[in-house]
């Protein structure tokens, strides 16, 4: 009987200790390539081909990071959100380990030189309508009328 109660507590001692801080982002979770782009930034609102630009999201938990791998532009960090069919970015900063991660004002040269490369336009709030999301692919629909339409790929 005693070994019985020792397993007992065994067993809630294990169970109470872990903590699963798990994700409801499904699909979203993960790294994602820019494959195209559509915006009036790209001088038509054709499409251009991005896949050899660099440009990835990468998102987890609550934060987006916004990197580019041959080291072009600089890399930027952000809070979003999803409620259903809708990505909300908002608090960029510059990422900057050695000297604090500074947040991104909404100027016209900030934002034209930092974010616009990424496909956002606005330091303050972007809205994304997610237009398809699988977990191998991902199409963006900004909200914004000078920002178009992104398409990625997940690696």
């Amino acid at each position: 009987m005693k070994r019985f109660f020792i397993y007992i507590i065994g067993v809630a001692l294990v169970l109470t200790a872990c903590d699963v801080d798990g994700s409801d982002n499904g699909n979203l979770d993960g790294f994602w390539q820019m494959t195209s782009r559509e915006d009036v930034f790209c001088g038509t609102m054709g499409k251009v081909d991005m896949r050899n630009s660099g440009i990835t999201w990468s998102f987890q938990g609550s934060i987006l990071e916004l990197r580019d791998v041959k080291k072009v532009n600089q890399d930027i960090i952000a809070s979003f959100e999803r409620n259903g069919d809708v990505l909300k970015l908002n608090r960029f900063y510059f990422v900057d380990r050695d000297n604090g991660d500074r947040m991104i004002e909404n100027t016209d040269t900030t934002v034209s030189a930092y974010l616009m490369p990424y496909g956002i336009n606005n330091a303050n709030e972007q809205l994304f309508q997610i237009e398809e999301l699988t977990s191998s692919r991902m199409v963006l629909v900004s909200r914004d009328p000078y920002s178009g339409r992104m398409e990625f790929r997940k690696y």
